[in-house]
């Protein structure tokens, strides 16, 4: 809006995308426009182009700032609530937040074969600075035998005792999710703490997901199915 780099989309704008993640405008949070100045000139482009009103995608950010530019110029905005986090106010889900989950789920089933085969203790730490939705989500549906939130502080003692209530039960592995605005650090920190408080011969490993949280999900196709099959008849002759 700021630069003018504005044009009419169709249909043929928007082929060959729905697969894909992310957002094609490769718009991002900009500094200028936290400006009165920027925003001035953001208004300046939209009447040039005749726009008369927005839709906002985004998360806090995205929402603070087009509340700023309605009640300084009055564009009528919808707000689109795109954040994986799912802290925002007024919708169950939103959007990117099932795709975060899924992805984070699909590395902790991964992990789990890794810590069970090899008698580990692994921290996950996944996205949520301020949220700890997908942590509590992804903790759950994996399995996992603690998650740790940014809105509740989880002594660290507590998590010594869980792990150790499930090693006098003859488990021998186990998952803690952290999302990663955790009070009581992020997940290598927590990792050490905790180590210091167990037999330190006990095989711990950190794994942080970060970024690969917030690209696409991609199921696999129902094409890769028959050749793998295929496959495995083959080497079963």
């Amino acid at each position: 809006m700021i630069n003018g780099d504005i044009f009419q989309m169709s249909s043929h704008s928007v082929s060959n995308i729905v697969q894909r993640g992310g957002t094609i405008l490769k718009s991002a949070r900009s500094k200028e426009f936290m400006t009165t100045e920027g925003r001035a000139k953001a208004f300046e482009q939209l009447k040039k182009f005749d726009i008369e009103g927005l839709v906002a995608i985004g998360g806090n950010g995205t929402f603070t700032g087009a509340t700023l530019f309605f009640d300084e110029y009055g564009i009528p905005t919808v707000g689109a609530p795109g954040t994986i986090d799912n802290d925002l106010y007024g919708t169950d889900y939103t959007i990117g937040f099932d795709t975060a989950v899924n992805t984070a789920l699909e590395a902790i089933d991964k992990i789990r074969d890794t810590a069970d085969s090899h008698d580990r203790i692994f921290f996950i730490e996944v996205m949520g600075r301020d949220s700890g939705y997908i942590a509590i989500q992804s903790g759950i549906a994996g399995g996992a035998e603690m998650v740790m939130v940014p809105e509740v502080l989880t002594p660290i003692s507590e998590v010594v005792e869980t792990l150790k209530s499930g090693w006098s039960r003859q488990k021998s592995s186990s998952i803690v999710v952290i999302a990663e605005g955790e009070e009581a650090g992020i997940a290598t920190e927590i990792a050490e703490k905790i180590r210091l408080q167990v037999d330190s011969n006990m095989d711990m490993r950190v794994t942080t997901l970060g970024h690969i949280q917030r690209g696409a999900f991609q199921p696999p196709t129902t094409a890769f199915w028959p050749a793998a099959w295929g496959l495995a008849r083959w080497k079963d002759s």
